[in-house]
């Protein structure tokens, strides 16, 4: 069995021989990750959305290779302006170059992102404080954005699948530290329409649907899995019952990553790390459905790295054995 092979046995909870585990470079192996030109902007500039981003950090940051800059003037920061708006074409010529080109897909599972997917797109087109006070008193005006932003979307994954992606890793942001950053009543008015549309869409062309959504998002899991993601991340720890999803989900939807960025990874010791991966491995991995890796990108110690990587090849073998 190649790697390829064990990840889709993960990914389908279907008898892999090892939980796969993310790299600190990003990659997991078995899995080729795609970015489309200027998904994400690493320095200051305007993006394709009219978004004007300024900052940036140097490379070698532990985890992700670059971080990007940070928004600091939105196009709609007045929702009146949305008539007027013009909405950037998903069909853009030399948006994805040569990305698709030279891959091994015997060994390689093809996932394209497609980052701040509609609340994250959202907020970045107003500015959150201004999201929020519409979503509270022009919520129909909202939805007309959110609805817009999801065609836009939606279209860019038919292409990214016909380019050939197998499966789609979107981000959108729904959880603070301890709580939704909006009420599920909110969520549901709002988001999760358009949500559905477009995870409904990308299982029409026939791939896999992979989203990840940082902090506490307990209360909206049950809607994920009925509008159809397949696979959520990064579970954060400390913000979330890993127990308690793996009870009541664990045969309906895929978990990545988990391990406690906040803790043992980036502060502890080398034998807290190897207790913390044991620990996740044991809660979410059995019966597959689970792919080991940090809840967040962070700065961590070389040896802790180390102690992971082969916490994760010691205690991530199946048959489980503790």
């Amino acid at each position: 069995m190649n790697p390829k092979e064990n990840l889709l046995r993960a990914l389908h909870r279907d008898g892999p021989e090892y939980v796969p585990v993310r790299r600190m470079d990003g990659r997991i192996p078995g899995m080729t990750r795609l970015h489309y030109r200027n998904s994400m902007l690493y320095q200051a500039g305007v993006d394709r959305w009219g978004v004007r981003w300024e900052g940036g950090l140097p490379a070698g940051f532990e985890w992700e290779p670059r971080i990007q800059a940070y928004a600091v003037e939105h196009p709609l920061a007045d929702l009146a302006a949305l008539a007027s708006y013009h909405f950037p074409d998903p069909g853009e010529p030399d948006m994805f170059g040569a990305m698709f080109d030279g891959i091994d897909r015997e060994a390689n599972l093809v996932m394209a992102e497609v980052p701040y997917l509609l609340f994250e797109r959202a907020y970045l087109l107003m500015g959150m404080e201004a999201f929020f006070v519409a979503a509270t008193e022009q919520p129909a005006d909202v939805a007309i954005l959110l609805h817009r932003i999801a065609d836009y979307q939606i279209a860019l994954i038919r292409r990214l699948v016909a380019g050939g992606a197998d499966a789609i890793r979107t981000t959108d942001d729904y959880g603070g530290q301890n709580s939704l950053l909006m009420s599920p009543r909110m969520w549901r008015r709002l988001i999760k329409p358009e949500l559905a549309r477009i995870v409904s869409a990308t299982k029409e062309v026939g791939a896999m649907f992979f989203l990840h959504s940082c902090g506490h998002i307990m209360e909206v899991v049950p809607d994920l899995i009925e509008i159809g993601v397949d696979v959520l991340d990064p579970i954060q720890a400390g913000s979330n019952d890993h127990v308690q999803l793996k009870r009541l989900y664990g045969d309906r939807l895929t978990f990545m990553y988990g391990v406690n960025s906040q803790g043992a990874l980036s502060q502890g010791t080398p034998d807290e790390v190897d207790a913390d991966v044991r620990t996740c491995i044991q809660v979410l991995a059995p019966s597959g459905g689970y792919i080991l890796g940090p809840d967040n990108a962070i700065a961590i110690p070389e040896a802790n790295y180390r102690a992971y990587l082969a916490a994760g090849e010691r205690y991530g073998r199946y048959p489980l054995q503790f």
